[in-house]
């Protein structure tokens, strides 16, 4: 029965009877004629609220931000001007974490702004916002989403890491990843508006100093294998790649870890090492999509190790449609086959790339697609090919898929073969 209300003109009432009869707990000090913007009622306890009121059509440019720990009986001003946010950037939007109490999240004419002590000092929480009026602030799902008078929206995925931050004083930290479902969907390039970030785990950790030496990162399995590395030595080349004899276009990454004093943000997205390649540029990258369940990252700094826990969920909807996680492990499986597959066949490829005649130059022929038009696909070419039909959907393989894997691998034993009698 505990409804608060900000009106157009300035009053603030409450009811804590459903509506049956209201009080008016307008903050004394406050002037007449304001537009309560926003009113929060706190999640963490009932008797405590907080409103933005604004006043610049009236001429009055300062901040207001009043919070109630008594059901409006008495109010306390959290914007004198001279703690955070500035005496003349109009206030519109205030809204408290629902996970952590404390934190607060402001919205002003002019941008964002953060409290961690309850709105007694405010830091500039801007990022990369323009200056823009902040009309509205949500968290859902452990993100933070705005809206702007500039007719635009703005999420800050997975905030976890501002709710542990008293835990990165004076030393490096690793934040517990969230628990991230298990997405199929293309990401835009950061370049591109509006950007969609793909599908990933979002892992931040803090440095409490600059860092001389490469710091390293891996996923590991739930048999503690490693299933994907990736180092601050490093550049990131994000970039799309069509695969000539699939059509299928992918965006390859070689992400790497930065290694900035203060927060830091890695996205894994949830695949395992790719195939070898010739090229360290593509070397290891795109490889299958790992199935759902229980994952570890660890992360090395200054040879020590910090590590910590999380779970991949499976798609909903990929479970409303039938799908069991005992299918994506089988084609999690067979997936790692074929990149074993092309992992060994590029590799004796490579081995393979400056012979230009002799029986070697026929065992070559079998493993690499001559250049031109309309050629005809070669060993490395089909396995490429097996691997993206296993890897385009959330599925079980069908028998066709193990059968054409059995083929390509007899294929390549006996190339194998030929090569070492050759050899020999």
């Amino acid at each position: 029965g505990l409804i608060w209300v900000g009106a157009n003109d300035g009053p603030v009432h409450v009811t804590k009877d459903g509506g049956r009869s209201w009080t008016n707990v307008t903050p004394k000090s406050l002037k007449p004629g304001g537009r309560v913007d926003s009113v929060e009622p706190s999640v963490h306890d009932p008797s405590k609220a907080y409103i933005a009121v604004l006043r610049y059509q009236l001429g009055d440019w300062k901040p207001y931000i009043y919070r109630t720990n008594d059901y409006g009986n008495s109010w306390t001003l959290l914007t004198n001007g001279s703690n955070g946010i500035p005496n003349d950037f109009p206030t519109r939007v205030l809204r408290e974490d629902p996970n952590k109490e404390g934190i607060l999240y402001a919205g002003t004419e002019f941008g964002m702004f953060i409290s961690f002590d309850d709105g007694l000092k405010w830091e500039p929480f801007q990022q990369n916002l323009p200056v823009t009026p902040i009309t509205d602030i949500k968290m859902i799902r452990g993100d933070l989403v705005l809206s702007t008078m500039g007719r635009g929206f703005w999420v800050l995925d997975n905030i976890i890491s501002i709710h542990d931050r008293n835990k990165t004083f004076g030393k490096n930290y690793l934040f517990k990843p969230k628990d991230s479902y298990r997405f199929r969907y293309r990401g835009t390039n950061k370049k591109t508006i509006p950007y969609y970030p793909g599908p990933s785990v979002i892992i931040d950790y803090y440095l409490s100093e600059k860092i001389s030496n490469d710091i390293k990162l891996n996923i590991l399995d739930d048999n503690k294998q490693v299933i994907y590395s990736a180092s601050s030595a490093k550049r990131d080349e994000r970039k799309e790649v069509t695969d000539m004899s699939t059509g299928f276009v992918q965006t390859i990454s070689d992400a790497s870890l930065t290694k900035n004093p203060g927060s830091n943000r890695f996205l894994w997205n949830m695949r395992h090492a790719g195939a070898w390649d010739k090229d360290p540029k593509r070397a290891f990258l795109n490889g299958p999509i790992v199935r759902p369940g229980k994952y570890s990252v660890e992360l090395t700094i200054n040879d020590n190790k910090y590590t910590s826990q999380f779970e991949i969920l499976m798609d909903p909807k990929i479970s409303a449609s039938g799908i069991r996680v005992h299918h994506l492990k089988a084609q999690e499986k067979l997936a790692l086959k074929v990149r074993e597959l092309l992992t060994n066949s590029k590799m004796m490829a490579y081995k393979l790339e400056e012979i230009t005649s002799g029986s070697s130059l026929s065992i070559k022929k079998e493993l690499v697609t001559n250049d031109g038009p309309y050629p005809q696909p070669m060993l490395i070419d089909q396995a490429r090919y097996l691997a993206s039909m296993i890897n385009r959907v959330d599925q079980e393989p069908g028998e066709d898929a193990y059968i054409r894997y059995e083929e390509l691998l007899s294929q390549f034993e006996s190339l194998q073969n030929a090569l070492n009698n050759l050899n020999d």
